[in-house]
């Protein structure tokens, strides 16, 4: 078993089981990856705290037979949304964390999408209800250009074999 230590944003979770929960992560250091924390839906779990979706975390993880990764230790940094928490922000923060799982593949650093997607979940926080769209739309953008196809969103597309409808 190994373990490995990176920070991370939490831009999922799924509960599974009877307690426990599957976590999709952006790392630092391993690009996209799923990840089970055990018992974290009990009344006295003390990772529950940690592991709310877009929270910038320090995590430990665990590799368990078959390669699938267990959430061992949890440390928030920071809650990405911050304090004063709109309905509008909520659902934006959601496209964002929806388009980025749908549109990355596997486990692969990548410094400049982990800039990128972080600094782009720092900055929504401060849109308001009229820029979301806008906001939204330069996100797309920007992220499809640094997976390498500019400005083209039908190249996009089609290399994705319709994974995703832009």
């Amino acid at each position: 078993m190994a373990i490995y230590q990176t920070s991370a944003v939490v831009l999922k979770r799924e509960d599974i089981f009877e307690a426990d929960r599957l976590y999709h992560l952006y790392t630092e250091d391993f690009g996209k990856v799923r990840a089970t924390a055990g018992s974290v839906r009990k009344a006295n779990a003390k990772l529950t705290g940690h592991l709310e979706p877009f929270s910038l975390i320090w995590v430990e993880l665990m590799t368990k037979k078959g390669g699938d990764l267990f959430i061992t230790t949890a440390l928030s940094e920071t809650n990405l949304l911050g304090n004063c928490v709109l309905p509008n922000q909520v659902s934006l923060f959601t496209k964002m964390s929806d388009f980025a799982l749908k549109m990355l593949r596997g486990q692969e650093k990548d410094e400049l999408m982990w800039r990128f997607i972080l600094d782009s979940f720092l900055s929504a926080k401060k849109i308001g209800a009229s820029g979301a769209d806008k906001f939204l739309s330069d996100y797309k953008s920007g992220f499809i250009k640094i997976m390498g196809f500019g400005d083209n969103f039908e190249e996009a597309k089609y290399y994705l074999n319709d994974f995703y409808v832009l």
